[in-house]
């Protein structure tokens, strides 16, 4: 994850880093006047939603959190987290607001915000070469997204259109399906927000992919974004990106005029995207597991409690203090432990096509044509049975650029 204090200032990756701690601020200052307004109440008694927006909120403020990279560390980011939320809770004691702290809306708060960061971790980088190598490109193609009011008005727009596409059919769903019955405050959040991160994940995807198109022909750089001129390093031999590159047993090496990051050859060379059928079947066995996972921890479950609560005075206390939960704070568990196991079965699964596309100088990930006998341009080739690209990276080698999150 690149430090802003290294990075120029008015570079495309210090100005998205600076429109997303904008964001996160404003973000935070609505959820606080939200939180604290005297006397606010939402939902009603039969059908509260009160829990629900507290994970919501908080989760989206621990998200867009990770990625105002003050803190470089997830841990130090949850623990500041946390620490906010208790913060939250602590004011709302103030007796000119009408309200009152709550244990378990912190405990909301806490589910929300390790949701969040289960999530981040598992879109962190992983893999190596080639894979890694898709991560910076991916990452900086995210920060020049980042810099444009549009796409932020574009995210926006279709948040909002998300939120109201879904919430309709979580109450169809828990009408026709659940309880027999509406529980419009419940379901309908629930469907408003899964709408919500659909539209935005699928606007954001098809953003980033143009983008990395794009920047293939402009080809800025990978630690800062910027598209300057570069200038040649030390000792080497000055690189022209849009020439073949002569066969030289190491790659050419230039720098950044901007930031001065060594960039190298293989930056911006063409690599053949996976075949779609290698994608799925890289992400079968993952998704087969969470769900075995997540349908036996649940038989597991309701088997133990429903055998042991007449057995054990302990159990049945639980149990008890389970039922008495408000509905929102028992769904709240629910989502909880789907979306945690959700999160296992996602870092899996880009672990497994990582380590797919690290052998794109084995294999061609377009065709899966065998490259190893196809001598490469320096360490770019061309595939001779579709004509897709790939490079070949040493792994011993140390990466050039600091690490970024995607």
């Amino acid at each position: 994850m690149t430090d802003l204090r290294v990075l120029p200032l008015g570079t495309p990756a210090a100005l998205a880093i600076r429109n997303i701690r904008i964001a996160w601020i404003v973000a935070l200052v609505f959820v606080l006047v939200t939180t604290l307004w005297p006397r606010l109440s939402l939902g009603s008694g039969e059908s509260p939603i009160d829990k629900l927006i507290h994970a919501a909120a908080f989760g989206v403020l621990a998200a867009l959190f990770v990625y105002t990279r003050w803190l470089r560390s997830l841990w130090w980011s949850l623990l500041f987290m946390l620490a906010l939320a208790a913060l939250d809770e602590v004011l709302q004691m103030i007796p000119q607001l009408g309200r009152s702290a709550d244990l378990d809306d912190w405990g909301a708060d806490v589910v929300g915000i390790v949701i969040a960061l289960a999530f981040c971790m598992a879109a962190r980088p992983v893999g190596a070469d080639a894979a890694r190598l898709i991560s910076q490109r991916r990452s900086i193609a995210a920060d020049l997204l980042f810099v444009q009011p549009t796409a932020w008005l574009h995210l926006a727009t279709v948040a909002a259109l998300g939120f109201a596409a879904g919430a309709p059919l979580g109450v169809l769903l828990d009408s026709w399906f659940i309880r027999k019955g509406p529980q419009p405050w419940q379901y309908g959040f629930i469907g408003g927000i899964l709408g919500m991160a659909v539209g935005v994940h699928a606007l954001w995807e098809a953003g980033v992919r143009a983008r990395v198109r794009r920047a293939m022909s402009e080809q800025p750089c990978l630690a800062c974004g910027a598209s300057s001129h570069i200038t040649a390093a030390a000792g080497t031999t000055p690189a022209n990106f849009g020439s073949p590159i002569p066969s030289t047993p190491t790659p050419m090496i230039n720098q950044c005029a901007r930031c001065g990051t060594t960039q190298r050859a293989t930056d911006w060379a063409p690599i053949a995207p996976l075949q779609a059928s290698a994608e799925l079947s890289a992400c079968l066995l993952p998704i087969l597991l969470s769900t075995v996972a997540l349908v036996v921890l649940s038989v597991t479950f309701i088997t133990m409690v429903t055998t042991l609560r007449l057995r054990s005075d302990f159990v049945l206390r639980i149990d008890t203090w389970y039922q008495m939960l408000p509905a929102d704070a028992r769904i709240l568990g629910d989502i909880a432990t789907v979306a945690l196991i959700g999160a296992c079965g996602l870092a899996a699964c880009r672990r497994r096509i990582a380590a797919r596309v690290d052998r794109c100088g084995a294999s061609c990930l377009g065709c899966g044509f065998d490259l190893r006998a196809t001598t490469p341009t320096a360490i770019t080739g061309t595939c001779h049975e579709c004509g897709g690209g790939f490079v070949r990276l040493a792994t011993s080698t140390p990466s050039a650029l600091p690490e970024r999150s995607t």
